[in-house]
């Protein structure tokens, strides 16, 4: 900032936004910094700098050449970020997600299609994602072999730098993001771009960086998420793998009405999850225990109890039992047992019943009851394709409802960021 009232600011990777209002600019790394002053947005390039003044905008490269400002219209849905009559976005959000569904994908059809053509044919597929957007790449790359046939390789974005070998020429790279200005998710497209790889992007943003970097681009169409912690975005990205899944595999018929109507019993059964909640008010360990397609929801779950409620989470592989966790099983720990009646239920019922003789107390998320559990959160029978939704709303909600009982903010966890623009 000058002296004169002039600002100058400049982009070095991570993303640069300006906002122009009628009489203001706002600078931001994201669209919902400002979006409710304006949804008229400038993205500045990497390598550009800005001069601000209450006049005008002036944009150059950094040979001094200018650049003439392109305002793009920032989607209306994003201007919609009031909580409404909810105590916090998280549980707006969270309560959305039997709507947000039939969304995931819609505006962008011909897109999706067109991805699908190229994973059909392509040699090498990549999936990439930070936090639960890699979770979700660790769904797709289960649900690409199960009923595709199609081997993918899933890799956490950060990580990639350090072995940018893993990427052949000329494959496909799937990036998988809520925000599409991830520092990391960025960088791990340009060093596959550096490979002459194509890029996919599945992106709530369609205007965002990665938007621009992607060849193929598809939105999850879920509207503003505020809470710092990825519910509607997460379950949004499942429901457009299982769409990509479904034109891979004619065979697979997925009743997305269904799906819908699964969600919303859920949320009808808040008062079983508060009770849940108030008996980890002074638990310091929660371990969730998945496997199969449910291993990855284990994960996500544990991120999400870690992100509200500032509890030691972790998920774990039922099969690694005796391989380690076993030995941290005790009466001070609660475990989360991810149980639908599939072909994992016998195995992981019996992990329960190991866990639950060393004194630990079971939650059991299942279509079955079982006196194993010391609490049981029943969810719809469905087929093992789309359980993962199912499994994954009650934790979202337990979660919510347990950083409440914690007196912690859920929309705005400690020391994190909706969109971590920096490394």
């Amino acid at each position: 900032m000058f002296e004169n009232g002039e600002l100058a600011a400049a982009r070095f990777h991570e993303p640069l936004i300006i906002g122009v209002g009628e009489k203001n600019y706002f600078l931001s790394s994201d669209v919902l910094g400002f979006i409710e002053q304006t949804d008229d947005a400038v993205y500045i390039n990497n390598g550009n700098f800005v001069l601000i003044n209450q006049a005008k905008l002036q944009i150059f490269d950094f040979d001094g050449n200018v650049i003439k400002p392109e305002i793009t219209k920032v989607s209306k849905e994003f201007a919609d970020v009031y909580k409404g009559d909810y105590a916090h976005f998280t549980l707006k959000e969270i309560s959305e997600q039997s709507d947000t569904i039939f969304r995931a994908g819609e505006s962008t059809k011909e897109a999706l299609k067109e991805a699908v053509d190229y994973l059909r044919h392509s040699k090498n597929i990549y999936l990439t994602g930070s936090g639960t957007s890699y979770n979700a790449s660790l769904v797709a790359k289960y649900l690409l072999a199960k009923y595709a046939k199609i081997k993918t390789e899933s890799i956490i974005s950060s990580e990639l730098q350090f072995s940018p070998d893993l990427i052949e020429p000329n494959s496909i790279l799937v990036a998988i993001s809520q925000s599409g200005e991830s520092a990391d998710v960025l960088e791990a497209v340009n060093i596959a771009k550096k490979s002459n790889c194509k890029i996919i992007s599945i992106i709530n943003s369609l205007t965002s960086s990665l938007a621009r970097e992607s060849d193929i681009v598809i939105g999850m169409n879920c509207g503003p998420e505020i809470g710092v912690a990825a519910t509607k975005s997460f379950t949004s990205q499942l429901i457009i793998l299982y769409k990509i899944i479904q034109e891979l595999n004619e065979e697979i018929k997925i009743n997305f009405e269904e799906i819908s109507s699964s969600i919303s019993k859920i949320l009808e059964e808040h008062n079983l999850i508060k009770k849940i909640a108030s008996e980890l008010k002074e638990i310091s360990d929660i371990y969730v225990l998945g496997r199969g397609i449910h291993y990855p929801i284990a994960i996500e779950s544990a991120l999400k109890i870690k992100e509200l409620t500032y509890i030691h989470a972790e998920g774990i592989a039922g099969g690694e039992l005796k391989h380690g966790p076993l030995a941290l099983m005790d009466t001070n720990v609660f475990v989360i047992i991810i149980n639908p009646e599939d072909s994992t239920y016998q195995d992981t019922l019996t992990s329960a019943r190991e866990i639950k003789a060393r004194g630990a107390k079971i939650i059991g998320i299942s279509d079955k009851n079982s006196d194993a559990y010391d609490f049981w959160v029943k969810i719809p029978k469905t087929d093992e394709l789309t359980y993962p939704i199912s499994e994954t709303i009650p934790i979202q909600l337990l979660s919510y409802y347990a950083a409440l009982e914690k007196e912690t903010d859920p929309d705005y966890p400690r020391n994190l960021a909706k969109s971590v623009t920096v490394k």
